[in-house]
Protein backbone atom coordinates (compact mmCIF):
# COMPACT_ATOMS: atom_id res chain seq x y z
CA UNK A 1 0.00 0.00 0.00
CA UNK A 2 2.02 2.98 -0.96
CA UNK A 3 1.43 7.00 0.36
CA UNK A 4 -1.36 7.87 -1.88
CA UNK A 5 -3.44 4.93 -1.07
CA UNK A 6 -3.22 5.71 2.79
CA UNK A 7 -4.22 8.94 2.23
CA UNK A 8 -6.94 7.85 0.47
CA UNK A 9 -8.01 5.36 2.97
CA UNK A 10 -7.58 7.20 6.00
CA UNK A 11 -9.69 9.86 4.59
CA UNK A 12 -12.46 7.67 3.55
CA UNK A 13 -12.47 5.63 6.94
CA UNK A 14 -12.06 8.46 9.00
CA UNK A 15 -16.22 10.00 9.42
CA UNK A 16 -16.67 5.98 10.05
CA UNK A 17 -14.37 5.03 12.77
CA UNK A 18 -13.67 8.14 14.29
CA UNK A 19 -15.20 8.10 18.06
CA UNK A 20 -16.09 4.32 17.76
CA UNK A 21 -15.58 2.28 20.94
CA UNK A 22 -12.89 -0.87 20.28
CA UNK A 23 -15.19 -4.01 21.23
CA UNK A 24 -12.76 -7.00 20.56
CA UNK A 25 -9.37 -7.21 19.24
CA UNK A 26 -7.92 -9.84 17.62
CA UNK A 27 -4.59 -10.80 15.80
CA UNK A 28 -4.70 -13.82 13.57
CA UNK A 29 -1.48 -14.09 12.27
CA UNK A 30 1.93 -12.39 13.87
CA UNK A 31 1.27 -9.63 11.30
CA UNK A 32 -2.07 -8.52 11.62
CA UNK A 33 -4.22 -6.66 13.88
CA UNK A 34 -8.07 -6.50 13.59
CA UNK A 35 -9.90 -4.15 15.65
CA UNK A 36 -13.49 -4.63 16.10
CA UNK A 37 -15.07 -1.07 16.51
CA UNK A 38 -18.61 -0.16 17.17
CA UNK A 39 -19.60 3.24 16.07
CA UNK A 40 -23.09 3.41 17.79
CA UNK A 41 -24.52 2.51 14.05
CA UNK A 42 -22.84 -0.94 12.89
CA UNK A 43 -19.41 -3.01 13.66
CA UNK A 44 -16.68 -2.18 11.78
CA UNK A 45 -13.69 -4.48 11.27
CA UNK A 46 -10.54 -2.17 11.11
CA UNK A 47 -7.50 -4.61 9.47
CA UNK A 48 -3.90 -3.29 10.10
CA UNK A 49 -1.12 -5.46 8.70
CA UNK A 50 2.93 -5.22 9.13
CA UNK A 51 3.04 -8.24 6.81
CA UNK A 52 6.74 -7.24 4.52
CA UNK A 53 5.57 -6.63 1.22
CA UNK A 54 2.17 -6.64 2.24
CA UNK A 55 1.20 -4.05 4.77
CA UNK A 56 -1.77 -1.72 4.52
CA UNK A 57 -4.70 -0.83 6.64
CA UNK A 58 -7.84 -0.53 5.83
CA UNK A 59 -12.42 -1.73 6.66
CA UNK A 60 -12.56 -5.54 5.85
CA UNK A 61 -15.34 -7.78 5.24
CA UNK A 62 -13.40 -10.99 4.83
CA UNK A 63 -13.55 -13.14 7.60
CA UNK A 64 -10.32 -13.83 9.31
CA UNK A 65 -8.80 -17.08 11.36
CA UNK A 66 -8.40 -16.39 15.04
CA UNK A 67 -5.84 -18.34 17.35
CA UNK A 68 -7.65 -20.15 20.19
CA UNK A 69 -5.35 -17.87 22.40
CA UNK A 70 -4.48 -14.15 21.47
CA UNK A 71 -1.00 -13.61 21.57
CA UNK A 72 1.12 -11.40 23.53
CA UNK A 73 0.52 -8.08 21.80
CA UNK A 74 -3.36 -8.47 21.10
CA UNK A 75 -3.59 -9.47 25.16
CA UNK A 76 -1.76 -6.06 25.46
CA UNK A 77 -4.21 -3.59 23.17
CA UNK A 78 -7.33 -5.36 24.58
CA UNK A 79 -6.32 -4.36 28.11
CA UNK A 80 -5.76 -0.62 27.54
CA UNK A 81 -7.57 0.49 24.55
CA UNK A 82 -11.49 1.80 24.76
CA UNK A 83 -11.65 4.38 22.14
CA UNK A 84 -10.48 5.85 19.03
CA UNK A 85 -10.66 9.44 19.20
CA UNK A 86 -8.80 10.14 15.36
CA UNK A 87 -6.86 8.35 12.80
CA UNK A 88 -4.02 10.55 10.73
CA UNK A 89 -1.39 9.68 8.06
CA UNK A 90 2.12 11.17 8.83
CA UNK A 91 2.60 13.81 6.08
CA UNK A 92 3.98 12.37 3.02
CA UNK A 93 5.05 9.24 4.57
CA UNK A 94 3.65 5.60 4.97
CA UNK A 95 2.73 5.94 8.56
CA UNK A 96 -0.62 5.67 10.20
CA UNK A 97 -0.89 7.21 13.43
CA UNK A 98 -4.31 5.90 15.84
CA UNK A 99 -5.24 7.70 18.74
CA UNK A 100 -7.14 5.70 21.68
CA UNK A 101 -8.76 6.91 25.10
CA UNK A 102 -7.58 4.26 27.31
CA UNK A 103 -9.91 2.47 29.56
CA UNK A 104 -8.21 4.37 32.49
CA UNK A 105 -8.76 7.57 30.70
CA UNK A 106 -4.94 8.31 29.51
CA UNK A 107 -4.07 9.22 25.75
CA UNK A 108 -2.55 6.47 23.85
CA UNK A 109 -1.37 6.44 20.37
CA UNK A 110 -0.90 3.11 18.29
CA UNK A 111 1.75 3.83 15.44
CA UNK A 112 1.68 1.81 12.47
CA UNK A 113 4.82 2.01 10.30
CA UNK A 114 3.97 0.37 7.00
CA UNK A 115 7.54 1.34 4.92
CA UNK A 116 10.44 -0.84 4.50
CA UNK A 117 11.14 -4.25 4.81
CA UNK A 118 10.58 -4.68 8.56
CA UNK A 119 7.04 -3.10 9.29
CA UNK A 120 6.03 -2.75 12.66
CA UNK A 121 3.34 -1.18 15.06
CA UNK A 122 4.35 0.67 18.04
CA UNK A 123 1.90 1.51 21.23
CA UNK A 124 2.69 4.60 22.91
CA UNK A 125 1.67 6.74 25.80
CA UNK A 126 0.41 10.30 25.73
CA UNK A 127 3.97 11.08 25.57
CA UNK A 128 4.86 9.31 22.88
CA UNK A 129 7.02 6.80 25.56
CA UNK A 130 6.56 3.21 23.70
CA UNK A 131 4.60 0.51 25.79
CA UNK A 132 5.62 -2.21 23.70
CA UNK A 133 5.94 -3.14 19.75
CA UNK A 134 4.58 -6.08 17.82
CA UNK A 135 7.75 -7.19 16.32
CA UNK A 136 10.73 -6.64 18.90
CA UNK A 137 14.14 -6.16 16.36
CA UNK A 138 16.72 -3.97 16.13
CA UNK A 139 15.56 -2.36 13.32
CA UNK A 140 17.02 -2.22 9.93
CA UNK A 141 18.84 0.48 7.58
CA UNK A 142 15.38 2.16 7.14
CA UNK A 143 13.35 1.56 10.97
CA UNK A 144 15.64 3.06 13.98
CA UNK A 145 15.44 0.23 17.22
CA UNK A 146 11.58 0.68 18.83
CA UNK A 147 12.39 -0.30 22.49
CA UNK A 148 10.06 -0.69 25.38
CA UNK A 149 10.70 2.64 27.03
CA UNK A 150 12.10 4.63 25.07
CA UNK A 151 11.05 7.97 22.89
CA UNK A 152 8.99 6.97 19.51
CA UNK A 153 9.63 9.96 17.30
CA UNK A 154 8.73 9.93 13.24
CA UNK A 155 11.35 9.26 10.37
CA UNK A 156 13.26 11.94 8.66
CA UNK A 157 11.59 13.28 5.57
CA UNK A 158 12.73 11.26 2.50
CA UNK A 159 15.59 12.38 0.20
CA UNK A 160 14.46 14.32 -2.73
CA UNK A 161 14.80 18.00 -4.12
CA UNK A 162 11.40 18.40 -5.06
CA UNK A 163 8.45 18.38 -2.80
CA UNK A 164 4.98 16.36 -4.72
CA UNK A 165 2.64 18.48 -3.13
CA UNK A 166 4.62 22.53 -3.69
CA UNK A 167 4.72 22.39 -7.27
CA UNK A 168 7.74 24.28 -8.87
CA UNK A 169 9.53 24.04 -11.92
CA UNK A 170 11.74 20.72 -12.72
CA UNK A 171 14.84 22.12 -13.83
CA UNK A 172 16.57 19.52 -13.53
CA UNK A 173 15.50 16.75 -15.21
CA UNK A 174 18.55 15.21 -17.22
CA UNK A 175 18.41 11.73 -16.10
CA UNK A 176 14.33 11.81 -17.01
CA UNK A 177 15.98 10.85 -20.97
CA UNK A 178 17.19 7.61 -19.59
CA UNK A 179 15.29 6.35 -16.61
CA UNK A 180 12.33 8.70 -16.03
CA UNK A 181 10.63 6.73 -13.67
CA UNK A 182 13.79 5.83 -11.52
CA UNK A 183 14.76 9.98 -11.63
CA UNK A 184 11.51 10.90 -10.07
CA UNK A 185 11.09 8.62 -7.37
CA UNK A 186 14.59 9.47 -6.25
CA UNK A 187 14.36 13.08 -6.58
CA UNK A 188 10.72 13.93 -6.04
CA UNK A 189 9.37 13.09 -2.38
CA UNK A 190 6.90 11.46 -2.05
CA UNK A 191 7.12 9.10 -4.92
CA UNK A 192 5.34 5.74 -5.35
CA UNK A 193 6.32 3.67 -7.55
CA UNK A 194 3.26 3.28 -9.49
CA UNK A 195 3.01 7.33 -9.87
CA UNK A 196 6.42 7.25 -10.96
CA UNK A 197 5.70 4.81 -14.28
CA UNK A 198 2.55 6.79 -14.75
CA UNK A 199 4.18 10.36 -14.66
CA UNK A 200 7.33 8.53 -16.67
CA UNK A 201 4.70 7.44 -19.72
CA UNK A 202 3.17 10.67 -19.92
CA UNK A 203 6.77 12.17 -20.40
CA UNK A 204 7.52 9.89 -22.99
CA UNK A 205 4.10 10.92 -25.22
CA UNK A 206 5.76 14.34 -24.96
CA UNK A 207 4.23 15.87 -21.68
CA UNK A 208 6.64 18.41 -19.85
CA UNK A 209 7.59 17.02 -16.64
CA UNK A 210 6.66 19.63 -14.87
CA UNK A 211 2.97 20.23 -16.49
CA UNK A 212 2.46 16.45 -16.24
CA UNK A 213 3.65 16.67 -12.42
CA UNK A 214 1.24 19.44 -11.17
CA UNK A 215 -1.52 17.65 -13.43
CA UNK A 216 -1.16 14.70 -10.89
CA UNK A 217 -1.59 17.29 -8.29
CA UNK A 218 -4.55 19.15 -8.98
CA UNK A 219 -6.57 15.95 -10.41
CA UNK A 220 -5.61 14.74 -7.10
CA UNK A 221 -6.19 17.69 -4.67
CA UNK A 222 -9.67 17.97 -6.81
CA UNK A 223 -10.63 14.38 -4.70
CA UNK A 224 -10.50 12.55 -8.22
CA UNK A 225 -10.17 9.34 -6.86
CA UNK A 226 -10.23 6.00 -8.79
CA UNK A 227 -9.83 2.60 -6.75
CA UNK A 228 -8.66 -0.65 -8.49
CA UNK A 229 -6.40 -3.92 -8.47
CA UNK A 230 -4.72 -5.49 -11.37
CA UNK A 231 -1.22 -6.47 -12.81
CA UNK A 232 0.78 -3.45 -14.11
CA UNK A 233 4.13 -5.29 -16.19
CA UNK A 234 3.19 -8.61 -14.53
CA UNK A 235 3.22 -7.53 -11.57
CA UNK A 236 0.10 -7.14 -9.07
CA UNK A 237 -1.05 -3.72 -8.00
CA UNK A 238 -3.16 -1.67 -5.70
CA UNK A 239 -4.34 1.73 -7.14
CA UNK A 240 -5.95 4.43 -6.02
CA UNK A 241 -5.78 6.68 -9.05
CA UNK A 242 -6.66 5.52 -12.69
CA UNK A 243 -3.45 5.92 -14.83
CA UNK A 244 -3.47 7.50 -18.00
CA UNK A 245 -0.97 5.65 -20.00
CA UNK A 246 0.41 2.40 -17.72
CA UNK A 247 -1.10 -0.72 -19.53
CA UNK A 248 -3.33 -2.86 -16.36
CA UNK A 249 -4.52 -6.47 -17.40
CA UNK A 250 -6.69 -8.08 -15.45
CA UNK A 251 -8.23 -4.59 -13.80
CA UNK A 252 -11.06 -4.88 -11.24
CA UNK A 253 -12.60 -1.22 -10.03
CA UNK A 254 -14.16 -0.92 -6.78
CA UNK A 255 -16.40 1.98 -5.20
CA UNK A 256 -14.25 2.41 -2.08
CA UNK A 257 -10.46 2.14 -0.60
CA UNK A 258 -11.17 -0.92 1.42
CA UNK A 259 -13.32 -2.84 -0.89
CA UNK A 260 -10.23 -2.86 -3.41
CA UNK A 261 -7.76 -3.07 -0.33
CA UNK A 262 -9.64 -6.04 1.05
CA UNK A 263 -9.86 -8.00 -2.18
CA UNK A 264 -6.11 -7.40 -3.14
CA UNK A 265 -4.79 -8.77 0.79
CA UNK A 266 -7.41 -11.07 0.61
CA UNK A 267 -5.88 -12.98 -2.01
CA UNK A 268 -2.69 -12.25 -0.95
CA UNK A 269 -3.61 -13.55 2.20
CA UNK A 270 -4.14 -16.36 1.11
CA UNK A 271 -1.35 -17.04 -1.07
CA UNK A 272 1.31 -16.38 1.35
CA UNK A 273 -1.19 -19.07 3.91
CA UNK A 274 0.16 -16.73 6.94
CA UNK A 275 -0.60 -17.82 10.47
CA UNK A 276 -1.50 -20.97 12.20
CA UNK A 277 -3.88 -22.01 9.66
CA UNK A 278 -1.05 -21.80 6.92
CA UNK A 279 1.52 -23.35 8.96
CA UNK A 280 -1.08 -26.39 9.71
CA UNK A 281 -1.95 -26.60 6.17
CA UNK A 282 1.49 -26.82 4.70
CA UNK A 283 2.05 -29.42 7.06
CA UNK A 284 -0.85 -31.50 5.72
CA UNK A 285 -0.05 -30.58 2.41
CA UNK A 286 3.77 -32.15 2.45
CA UNK A 287 2.12 -35.09 4.19
CA UNK A 288 0.21 -35.54 1.12
CA UNK A 289 3.16 -35.20 -0.97
CA UNK A 290 5.56 -38.13 1.13
CA UNK A 291 2.19 -40.31 1.18
CA UNK A 292 2.05 -40.27 -2.71
CA UNK A 293 5.47 -40.78 -2.95
CA UNK A 294 5.23 -44.06 -0.42
CA UNK A 295 2.69 -45.31 -2.96
CA UNK A 296 4.69 -44.67 -5.96
CA UNK A 297 7.21 -46.65 -4.82
CA UNK A 298 5.34 -49.12 -3.16
CA UNK A 299 3.81 -49.60 -6.27
CA UNK A 300 7.04 -49.85 -7.95
CA UNK A 301 8.52 -52.74 -5.62
CA UNK A 302 5.01 -54.96 -6.26
CA UNK A 303 5.73 -54.73 -10.23
CA UNK A 304 9.25 -56.03 -9.18
CA UNK A 305 8.43 -58.74 -6.71
CA UNK A 306 5.43 -60.01 -9.32
CA UNK A 307 8.47 -62.66 -10.48
CA UNK A 308 8.32 -64.39 -7.43
CA UNK A 309 6.71 -67.41 -9.29
CA UNK A 310 9.53 -67.40 -11.63
CA UNK A 311 11.84 -67.95 -8.97
CA UNK A 312 9.94 -71.01 -7.68
CA UNK A 313 9.48 -72.57 -10.74
CA UNK A 314 13.55 -72.52 -11.30
CA UNK A 315 13.94 -73.88 -7.74
CA UNK A 316 11.57 -76.58 -8.88
CA UNK A 317 13.50 -77.29 -12.15
CA UNK A 318 16.57 -77.25 -10.58
CA UNK A 319 15.15 -79.55 -7.99
CA UNK A 320 14.02 -82.33 -10.63
CA UNK A 321 17.48 -82.06 -12.08
CA UNK A 322 20.01 -81.97 -9.19
CA UNK A 323 21.51 -85.74 -10.91
CA UNK A 324 23.20 -82.97 -13.77
CA UNK A 325 24.80 -80.50 -11.54
CA UNK A 326 28.05 -80.46 -9.97
CA UNK A 327 29.91 -78.48 -7.65
CA UNK A 328 31.25 -75.29 -9.21
CA UNK A 329 28.90 -74.68 -12.30
CA UNK A 330 27.85 -71.42 -13.16
CA UNK A 331 24.73 -72.18 -15.04
CA UNK A 332 22.18 -75.10 -16.56
CA UNK A 333 20.18 -75.40 -19.05
CA UNK A 334 16.65 -77.23 -18.10
CA UNK A 335 13.59 -78.71 -19.80
CA UNK A 336 10.70 -75.97 -18.92
CA UNK A 337 7.97 -78.60 -17.91
CA UNK A 338 6.29 -74.99 -17.48
CA UNK A 339 6.41 -74.66 -21.03
CA UNK A 340 7.00 -78.01 -23.15
CA UNK A 341 9.66 -77.89 -25.97
CA UNK A 342 11.62 -74.65 -23.98
CA UNK A 343 14.37 -74.56 -21.67
CA UNK A 344 15.40 -72.74 -19.02
CA UNK A 345 18.97 -71.33 -18.62
CA UNK A 346 19.50 -71.15 -14.47
CA UNK A 347 22.18 -68.88 -13.43
CA UNK A 348 24.16 -70.95 -10.50
CA UNK A 349 26.55 -69.74 -7.18
CA UNK A 350 29.62 -71.96 -8.09
CA UNK A 351 30.48 -72.29 -4.26
CA UNK A 352 27.54 -73.66 -3.47
CA UNK A 353 26.34 -77.45 -3.44
CA UNK A 354 23.56 -78.46 -5.92
CA UNK A 355 21.41 -78.90 -3.23
CA UNK A 356 22.07 -75.31 -1.58
CA UNK A 357 21.69 -73.37 -5.12
CA UNK A 358 18.06 -75.18 -5.39
CA UNK A 359 17.38 -73.53 -1.31
CA UNK A 360 18.97 -70.64 -2.44
CA UNK A 361 16.16 -70.07 -5.37
CA UNK A 362 13.22 -71.19 -3.06
CA UNK A 363 14.92 -68.60 -0.38
CA UNK A 364 14.52 -65.96 -2.87
CA UNK A 365 10.86 -66.62 -3.94
CA UNK A 366 9.89 -66.87 -0.07
CA UNK A 367 11.39 -63.48 0.67
CA UNK A 368 9.62 -62.45 -2.62
CA UNK A 369 6.49 -63.65 -1.34
CA UNK A 370 6.92 -61.87 2.26
CA UNK A 371 7.63 -58.72 0.41
CA UNK A 372 4.47 -59.19 -1.55
CA UNK A 373 2.18 -59.20 1.32
CA UNK A 374 3.90 -56.56 2.90
CA UNK A 375 3.78 -54.40 0.21
CA UNK A 376 -0.07 -54.87 -0.22
CA UNK A 377 -0.73 -54.65 3.30
CA UNK A 378 1.53 -50.89 2.97
CA UNK A 379 -0.90 -50.29 -0.19
CA UNK A 380 -4.14 -50.58 1.91
CA UNK A 381 -2.91 -48.69 4.90
CA UNK A 382 -1.75 -45.72 2.43
CA UNK A 383 -4.47 -46.00 0.38
CA UNK A 384 -7.00 -45.43 3.86
CA UNK A 385 -4.64 -42.75 5.24
CA UNK A 386 -4.92 -40.50 1.70
CA UNK A 387 -8.53 -39.96 1.68
CA UNK A 388 -8.20 -38.84 5.72
CA UNK A 389 -5.53 -35.93 4.70
CA UNK A 390 -7.63 -35.20 1.43
CA UNK A 391 -10.27 -34.37 3.88
CA UNK A 392 -8.00 -33.08 6.99
CA UNK A 393 -6.97 -30.81 4.15
CA UNK A 394 -10.25 -29.37 3.18
CA UNK A 395 -11.29 -29.05 6.41
CA UNK A 396 -8.82 -26.22 6.75
CA UNK A 397 -8.86 -24.38 3.99
CA UNK A 398 -12.94 -23.92 5.35
CA UNK A 399 -12.19 -23.40 8.85
CA UNK A 400 -14.42 -20.58 9.85
CA UNK A 401 -13.12 -19.88 13.52
CA UNK A 402 -10.36 -20.38 16.23
CA UNK A 403 -12.40 -23.17 17.55
CA UNK A 404 -12.53 -25.30 14.68
CA UNK A 405 -8.75 -24.83 14.00
CA UNK A 406 -8.07 -25.94 17.74
CA UNK A 407 -9.85 -29.50 16.50
CA UNK A 408 -8.10 -29.66 13.80
CA UNK A 409 -4.81 -29.29 15.49
CA UNK A 410 -5.40 -31.38 18.13
CA UNK A 411 -6.61 -33.99 15.73
CA UNK A 412 -2.96 -33.54 13.41
CA UNK A 413 -1.64 -33.96 17.24
CA UNK A 414 -3.61 -37.32 17.63
CA UNK A 415 -2.05 -38.63 14.81
CA UNK A 416 1.03 -37.56 15.10
CA UNK A 417 1.47 -34.96 12.04
CA UNK A 418 2.25 -32.84 15.03
CA UNK A 419 4.13 -32.63 18.09
CA UNK A 420 2.40 -32.88 21.22
CA UNK A 421 2.68 -29.58 23.44
CA UNK A 422 3.72 -30.21 26.91
CA UNK A 423 2.24 -26.91 28.60
CA UNK A 424 -0.93 -25.34 26.13
CA UNK A 425 -2.21 -22.10 26.77
CA UNK A 426 -5.30 -22.25 28.56
CA UNK A 427 -8.38 -22.05 26.91
CA UNK A 428 -12.04 -20.34 27.05
CA UNK A 429 -14.16 -23.56 27.22
CA UNK A 430 -15.64 -24.92 23.72
CA UNK A 431 -19.18 -24.86 23.22
CA UNK A 432 -21.15 -27.39 21.18
CA UNK A 433 -19.71 -28.92 18.26
CA UNK A 434 -17.03 -27.27 16.55
CA UNK A 435 -17.18 -27.67 12.63
CA UNK A 436 -21.16 -28.49 13.10
CA UNK A 437 -23.48 -26.73 10.93
CA UNK A 438 -27.10 -26.47 10.70
CA UNK A 439 -30.01 -25.66 8.07
CA UNK A 440 -33.38 -26.20 6.45
CA UNK A 441 -34.20 -28.21 2.99
CA UNK A 442 -36.89 -26.74 0.66
CA UNK A 443 -39.54 -28.76 3.01
CA UNK A 444 -38.56 -27.79 6.39
CA UNK A 445 -36.19 -30.58 7.30
CA UNK A 446 -32.99 -30.20 9.71
CA UNK A 447 -29.91 -30.53 7.87
CA UNK A 448 -26.97 -31.20 10.02
CA UNK A 449 -23.01 -31.16 8.00
CA UNK A 450 -19.33 -31.28 9.39
CA UNK A 451 -16.41 -29.12 8.56
CA UNK A 452 -14.17 -31.53 10.41
CA UNK A 453 -13.43 -35.17 10.75
CA UNK A 454 -14.56 -34.83 14.50
CA UNK A 455 -18.02 -33.04 13.59
CA UNK A 456 -18.80 -35.37 10.98
CA UNK A 457 -17.83 -38.53 13.20
CA UNK A 458 -20.29 -37.10 15.86
CA UNK A 459 -22.89 -37.10 13.11
CA UNK A 460 -22.46 -40.45 12.29
CA UNK A 461 -22.48 -41.17 16.30
CA UNK A 462 -25.09 -38.86 17.34
CA UNK A 463 -27.20 -37.62 15.16
CA UNK A 464 -28.12 -40.08 12.34
CA UNK A 465 -30.82 -41.98 12.81
CA UNK A 466 -31.83 -45.40 10.85
CA UNK A 467 -34.12 -43.43 9.40
CA UNK A 468 -32.69 -39.95 8.27
CA UNK A 469 -30.78 -40.04 4.83
CA UNK A 470 -26.74 -39.38 4.69
CA UNK A 471 -24.98 -37.53 1.82
CA UNK A 472 -21.26 -37.23 0.74
CA UNK A 473 -19.90 -36.67 -2.61
CA UNK A 474 -18.68 -39.70 -4.41
CA UNK A 475 -14.56 -40.12 -4.03
CA UNK A 476 -13.82 -37.15 -3.46
CA UNK A 477 -13.19 -35.19 0.29
CA UNK A 478 -16.07 -33.41 1.57
CA UNK A 479 -18.45 -32.97 4.30
CA UNK A 480 -20.90 -35.33 5.58
CA UNK A 481 -24.71 -34.13 6.09
CA UNK A 482 -27.10 -35.61 7.69
CA UNK A 483 -30.68 -35.05 6.52
CA UNK A 484 -33.30 -35.30 9.35
CA UNK A 485 -36.29 -37.72 8.95
CA UNK A 486 -38.99 -37.12 10.94
CA UNK A 487 -41.13 -40.18 10.24
CA UNK A 488 -38.41 -42.56 10.34
CA UNK A 489 -40.59 -44.72 8.42
CA UNK A 490 -41.86 -42.78 5.88
CA UNK A 491 -39.90 -41.70 2.48
CA UNK A 492 -38.06 -38.25 2.60
CA UNK A 493 -39.46 -36.30 -0.71
CA UNK A 494 -37.46 -35.73 -3.30
CA UNK A 495 -36.71 -32.26 -3.45
CA UNK A 496 -35.22 -32.78 -0.25
CA UNK A 497 -32.76 -35.01 -0.93
CA UNK A 498 -31.57 -33.45 -4.31
CA UNK A 499 -31.14 -29.89 -2.15
CA UNK A 500 -29.70 -32.08 0.68
CA UNK A 501 -26.99 -33.35 -2.51
CA UNK A 502 -26.37 -30.38 -3.25
CA UNK A 503 -24.89 -29.08 -0.10
CA UNK A 504 -22.87 -31.68 0.34
CA UNK A 505 -21.35 -31.23 -2.90
CA UNK A 506 -21.01 -27.32 -2.33
CA UNK A 507 -18.87 -28.56 0.47
CA UNK A 508 -16.59 -30.47 -1.12
CA UNK A 509 -13.70 -30.42 -3.13
CA UNK A 510 -16.34 -30.68 -6.34
CA UNK A 511 -17.74 -27.06 -5.38
CA UNK A 512 -16.59 -25.56 -8.21
CA UNK A 513 -17.75 -28.55 -10.60
CA UNK A 514 -20.89 -27.74 -12.92
CA UNK A 515 -22.47 -31.02 -11.44
CA UNK A 516 -20.96 -33.63 -8.75
CA UNK A 517 -21.87 -37.30 -7.87
CA UNK A 518 -23.77 -37.63 -4.20
CA UNK A 519 -24.06 -40.84 -2.29
CA UNK A 520 -27.30 -41.07 -0.78
CA UNK A 521 -27.83 -43.74 1.92
CA UNK A 522 -29.76 -44.50 4.71
CA UNK A 523 -28.31 -43.75 8.26
CA UNK A 524 -28.84 -47.43 9.42
CA UNK A 525 -26.55 -48.69 6.34
CA UNK A 526 -23.92 -45.84 7.68
CA UNK A 527 -20.93 -47.20 10.26
CA UNK A 528 -18.37 -46.14 11.88
CA UNK A 529 -15.93 -48.88 11.64
CA UNK A 530 -13.57 -49.63 14.97
CA UNK A 531 -10.31 -48.14 15.23
CA UNK A 532 -10.99 -46.05 11.70
CA UNK A 533 -9.25 -43.01 11.18
CA UNK A 534 -10.96 -39.86 12.12
CA UNK A 535 -14.30 -39.30 9.48
CA UNK A 536 -14.26 -42.38 7.78
CA UNK A 537 -16.83 -44.12 7.47
CA UNK A 538 -18.43 -47.77 6.11
CA UNK A 539 -21.46 -47.75 4.42
CA UNK A 540 -23.15 -51.34 3.29
CA UNK A 541 -25.53 -49.49 0.64
CA UNK A 542 -26.53 -46.44 -1.27
CA UNK A 543 -27.85 -44.97 -4.65
CA UNK A 544 -26.10 -41.60 -6.17
CA UNK A 545 -27.60 -38.45 -7.43
CA UNK A 546 -26.21 -35.91 -9.75
CA UNK A 547 -26.95 -32.27 -8.66
CA UNK A 548 -25.05 -28.83 -9.56
CA UNK A 549 -22.93 -27.67 -5.81
CA UNK A 550 -24.31 -25.19 -3.59
CA UNK A 551 -23.17 -23.09 -0.63
CA UNK A 552 -24.95 -22.33 2.42
CA UNK A 553 -23.93 -20.69 5.42
CA UNK A 554 -25.44 -23.01 7.83
CA UNK A 555 -26.99 -21.85 11.54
Amino acid sequence: MDVLFIEAVIAEIAPLIVGASVKRVHQPDADTIILRLWNGRRELRLRLSVAPGASGLYLTENPWINPPAPLRFCQLLRSRLSTLRSIRQVPGDRIALLFFEGLDGSPLRLVVELYGRCPNMILCDGQDRIIDVLHRRNGDEQHTPRRKGAIWTAPPPGPGRYALWDGGVIDDAGGLHENAAGWLMRHVHPMPALLAMELAGRMAAGEDPTEALEKFVRSWRCGERSFWTGEVDGVPRLGAFRPVCLKREQVQEFASASQAADSFYARDASNRCSGTQGQLLRIVRRALSRLQRRLDKLHQERVAAADAETWQRAGQLLTANLFRVRKGMTEIDVENFYDPGTTLRIVLDPALAPAANAERLFAKYKKLRRGIDHIERRITETLAEKPWLEALELALEEVGSGEELAVLEEEMQQARLLPRQPQKPKRRPVSGHPGLRRGLSPGGLDLYWGMNSRANDYLVRHVCRPGDRWFHVKDRPGCHLVLKNPRQDQPVPEADILYAASLAAGFSRACEEGAAEVMVAEGRAVHKPKGALPGQVHITGYHSVRVAPRRESGL
